[in-house]
């Protein structure tokens, strides 16, 4: 029987991340502090501007034109980037679980719902610890968001297996419901340790990390 394809989230997964750095950031610019523009993105409607840019329904400085016209932000293309593009930590336990999964024989998907500019930046300053993928599937690229169905089978199409064989790692539960829906076996992640034990759960080994700490 061949080994299970093992699919990772990205976002509070592989990787933490936080967006209050670029409220602050982008608050910073217009002399309010990180709470205050946070209200402000929500009262101009940018969520919804954020999802298109995650489903790749628009460019990157198409993105940052319209983010800076509903704020009142006017900066060059270059330093919206800066700003945008560092928010991330590498979570290494679960870098370090990933790569011994690898060396055990399985196939690895990274899928996430992200964007062109905090997916380059990752892909770059994590690229060690990314390499251990075989493939990526990313929601701007294929087009498609978890949980839709179509982003779970974009991820079976890169992996070449059946649903029944991949395993797919989410910390959001509806992503989590989402991958079940498409036929995949899922985990809810939580911390390093309770993926270890549901890993194993599932008959796959790794000695990667027995404890939380």
């Amino acid at each position: 029987m061949p080994q299970p394809v093992v699919m990772f989230d990205f976002g509070n997964v592989l990787g933490f991340f936080d967006y209050g750095l670029i409220f602050r950031r982008f608050g910073a610019r217009l002399g309010m502090d990180g709470d205050a523009f946070r209200e402000l993105v929500l009262a101009r409607g940018l969520e919804a501007l954020l999802m298109d840019f995650e489903a790749g329904a628009i460019e990157p400085g198409a993105f940052a034109a319209r983010v800076g016209k509903a704020v009142g932000l006017d900066v060059p293309f270059s330093e919206f980037v800066a700003d945008w593009e560092d928010i991330f930590e590498l979570n290494a336990p679960v870098a370090a679980i990933a790569a011994d999964l690898k060396g055990r024989g399985h196939s690895l998907v990274l899928g996430s719902n992200t964007n062109a500019i905090h997916a380059a930046f990752y892909r770059r300053k994590f690229q060690e610890a990314l390499a251990v993928f075989d493939r990526f599937v990313l929601s701007h690229e294929v087009k498609a968001m978890k949980p839709d169905r179509a982003f779970f089978q974009a991820c079976l199409d890169v992996a070449g297996a059946p649903a029944a064989e991949c395993v797919f790692i989410d910390d959001v539960a509806l992503n989590v419901r989402g991958a079940r829906a498409a036929g995949l076996r899922a985990i809810h992640y939580r911390d390093p340790a309770g993926l270890v034990a549901e890993l194993r759960r599932l008959g796959i080994a790794t000695s990667a990390v027995d404890s939380g700490n």
